[in-house]
């Protein structure tokens, strides 16, 4: 079983295509001790509850050993600090103020920019097609459009979305497990950049309010409170990197799921209007987030009767739930009709991902868009270049040939 948990982890083809692992461990059980790694979890029922459970927390005080020191590396210390690293009561604070931003009625507000910004993709890309070209999802379509929506609420200017594509992909590769010491400049490198940035751009919108996330944030005040400098910059970047980075790879794994089914996608084509089913089912098959990692600070019974003592780590394997066969009948094949249970994708409880609403809108609205503007869409490349992380799981390219309607 220890082979199975490192071959998932740390192998290639594990993080080339993790799910066959994830059966073979779902078979002997829904939860496993590793030597290496503590608890690993990949049962449906065992995560959800897991996620809700006061007793499985987040502090950066539980980092795994082996973490670089915060004090030395400002890339460790900014993602410490991030809301999603923290608990009750800090996390319970700096999240009432930011929620008013993702209400449902906020995100819905937001539609007619979306498909604005579609529309001005979509338009290059026809060029492209009729010039016998090949697209890219992921530099063509996803990408651009999580990052300008995202960079439009918090008044990040046009000219600067792009310039921290490969910021942000320096500073995400410190979230995975098998991260090296060749890695941390340039994570450190990024991490000062975009702090330096926000800090800016926070500081100007305290001064100067302008109708954007950013102004809310930096004057917000609830009951007397108000987000610290430190905590306005922190929670900038989270909400910059975690708007598209996530997104990306949603729309992309989504993309590709479509490709690799065709019979699907021609369904789809038929039933336009089970687009928000559809897309619970592509976050479902292969959900950008592969784990949620997770500390014990007391005994915790999980779901399936498992005892995991106090002080231990608790690997939530969020891909594995999501293709649990307890949960979803013949979990490997893609059903945009399957209408089962919710996918694990954004978490659960207390961390549920502030902007899932808002992913949700974007991956609805580009899928929809794309498969009404073009009346056949085709892979360009068999096997598309894949990003090497699991925590983050998606794609760097996936080059397609598009036929305009």
């Amino acid at each position: 079983m220890d082979e199975i948990v490192t071959d998932v982890f740390q192998s290639t083809e594990g993080k080339k295509n993790p799910y066959p692992l994830y059966r073979r461990l779902q078979e002997l059980g829904q939860v496993h001790r590793s030597e290496q790694l503590g608890w690993v979890a990949t049962g449906y029922d065992v995560c959800s509850a897991a996620l809700r459970d006061p007793r499985v927390i987040k502090g950066p005080e539980q980092i795994q050993p082996g973490r670089p020191d915060p004090a030395e590396h400002s890339a460790e210390a900014l993602l410490r600090g991030t809301m999603h690293r923290l608990d009750p009561p800090d996390h319970t604070r700096l999240r009432r103020l930011v929620n008013g931003a993702f209400t449902p009625r906020s995100v819905a507000a937001l539609e007619p920019d979306i498909q604005e910004l579609i529309d001005d993709l979509i338009t290059p890309a026809v060029k492209k097609a009729e010039a016998g070209e090949p697209v890219d999802m992921m530099s063509g379509f996803a990408f651009p459009l999580s990052v300008a929506v995202i960079g439009r609420m918090l008044g990040v200017p046009a000219s600067d979305w792009h310039r921290f594509h490969d910021v942000v992909l320096d500073l995400s590769s410190m979230v995975e497990l098998g991260f090296t010491g060749d890695e941390l400049p340039k994570a450190d490198a990024a991490a000062d950049e975009l702090i330096a940035y926000f800090r800016k751009l926070g500081a100007e919108r305290m001064r100067n309010p302008a109708d954007d996330l950013t102004s809310t944030l930096a004057n917000a005040t609830e009951a007397g409170d108000r987000l610290t400098e430190q905590e306005l910059v922190t929670m900038l970047i989270l909400l910059f990197m975690a708007g598209f980075e996530t997104t990306t790879h949603s729309m992309g794994n989504g993309m590709f799921a479509l490709l690799e089914n065709p019979e699907q996608t021609q369904w789809l084509r038929r039933n336009m209007d089970a687009m928000p089913a559809a897309v619970e089912e592509l976050i479902r098959y292969d959900s950008p987030v592969q784990f949620i990692a997770g500390y014990t600070k007391e005994p915790v019974e999980l779901a399936d009767g498992t005892a995991v003592p106090a002080d231990e780590y608790l690997f939530l394997m969020i891909g594995a739930a999501n293709r649990d066969p307890r949960v979803f009948s013949d979990p490997e094949l893609l059903r945009l009709d399957r209408g089962e249970a919710a996918p694990m994708s954004f978490g659960g409880g207390i961390h549920y991902c502030l902007g899932a609403g808002l992913a949700r809108l974007e991956i609805r609205k580009i899928f929809t868009s794309l498969l009404t503007r073009f009346s056949a869409i085709e892979l360009a490349e068999p096997e598309p270049e894949r990003r090497s992380g699991l925590a983050l799981r998606g794609y760097a390219r996936i080059p397609m040939w598009l036929t305009p309607a």
